[in-house]
């Protein structure tokens, strides 16, 4: 009987009706609408600098991030991999032995970071032929590929050689003559610079030991939380291991986003008070012009909390409408832009894309379809329109019925 009340009360008052539901509608239309360009951003952001080669989770020897040294590397087992593959959300894993290295080629020296990698546990992570701007990715033993800043700093390409030199394992000496199998840009100006990557075997031989690891890189599911695997992987694995997520080896990024994220949070506070204010006034109206019809539906013995009620149903109808509304319309515009994301550089001009990719930002935004978007603001709404319902209860519970019949 309340909804039902509630549905004719809506229905006979469809111009208030109506400037509620656009009211919410506008609102959420624009604020899903702005969260998921950001959204999508932060995604491709992460897809270009984090799945580019760094990983979503890391995990070291106990010790070796703070003393990133041959000497604190680990030796993984089957065992090792197979307790890291049971954990949910784990899609991929690839072993990496990193080192640090002089690199020279005539009279130009400049330190680098060789990166030993298995090919076939590279390529499932991310299409490093994609990457390749000159050359081939299919290294063999003793060949290496170069970072495109290193190209530009030596003005190399393939099939040049360059000299390593550096500490092996133990104390060893490390040094060897490389020839260049391609260069790649990885999108991170950073790793560019640096960057030389060459098989593991290569790798291991170069630095005298045949079994160490030094990175063991976990790629996860999409959208799957990579929090969450490095709690469970802290419950299987030893102390002998460190686990840390993309936000603690690259706490830049993560910095990026929070100050970014945070003009959007300021932006949907804005859009929220415009919606709260809204429906506010859509209740004050209908409480204040039904004050003698409540007083009726009182005397003729109603209980007030029926009375309230039907209020709070009309005013979560009414929010909810508008709330459905403006998922159906804005869900089909962010698939869309997700399938063909917005080209930034576009927007902001000649030479932005070029200024982006210096940054290690990727000018391509897609808009994100993410569910959690819109259902999360849904929520905020729908406990906005609980709150605001306080005010009519707070009417009718001093509702004195004589006095609001009184014409």
């Amino acid at each position: 009987m309340i909804l039902k009340i509630a549905w004719r009360n809506i229905y006979r008052n469809k111009k208030r009706s109506l400037i509620t539901i656009t009211s919410v509608f506008a609102a959420l239309f624009l604020i899903i609408l702005m969260r998921a360009l950001q959204f999508g951003f932060y995604d491709k952001l992460i897809e270009t600098v984090v799945e580019s080669y760094a990983g979503y989770v890391e995990i070291h020897a106990d010790g070796f991030w703070d003393n990133q040294s041959l000497d604190n590397s680990m030796k993984v087992d089957q065992k090792l991999i197979d307790e890291i593959k049971s954990v949910e959300g784990v899609e991929n894993i690839v072993q990496r032995l990193q080192t640090f290295s002089l690199i020279s080629m005539g009279d130009k020296t400049k330190g680098g970071v060789i990166n030993g990698i298995n090919l076939s546990d590279e390529q499932k992570i991310t299409d490093w032929n994609k990457k390749m701007i000159s050359g081939s990715f299919d290294l063999k033993n003793n060949e290496i590929i170069i970072g495109k800043g290193i190209a530009e700093f030596f003005n190399i390409s393939e099939n040049d050689t360059l000299i390593l030199y550096g500490q092996g394992y133990r104390g060893m000496m490390a040094a060897g003559k490389y020839p260049i199998k391609g260069v790649i840009d990885l999108k991170n100006p950073d790793l560019n610079k640096i960057g030389l990557f060459m098989t593991m075997e290569s790798v291991r031989n170069y630095v005298s030991s045949d079994d160490i690891s030094t990175h063991i890189i976990i790629d996860k599911k999409r959208y799957y939380n990579e929090e969450k695997i490095v709690e469970d992987l802290g419950m299987i694995l030893s102390d002998d291991y460190e686990i840390m997520t993309w936000k603690e080896t690259l706490p830049e990024i993560e910095q990026t986003i929070t100050a970014d994220n945070a003009g959007g949070v300021i932006m949907a506070f804005i859009l929220y008070v415009i919606v709260v204010f809204g429906m506010f006034g859509t209740v004050l109206m209908m409480t204040e012009e039904r004050k003698y019809e409540f007083g009726v539906l009182v005397s003729i013995g109603m209980s007030r909390i029926r009375l309230f009620g039907i209020i709070l149903v009309e005013t979560i109808i009414l929010s909810m409408a508008g709330v459905i509304l403006a998922i159906m319309v804005t869900y089909p515009i962010c698939f869309y832009y997700n399938i063909n994301p917005i080209d930034m550089a576009i927007l902001m001009g000649e030479g932005a894309d070029q200024m982006m990719e210096e940054m290690g930002f990727s000018p391509i935004a897609p808009m994100s379809i993410s569910w959690d978007i819109p259902l999360s603001h849904a929520l905020v709404i729908f406990v906005f329109s609980l709150l605001i319902s306080i005010y009519p209860a707070i009417k009718i519970a001093k509702l004195n019925p004589v006095k609001s019949m009184k014409v």
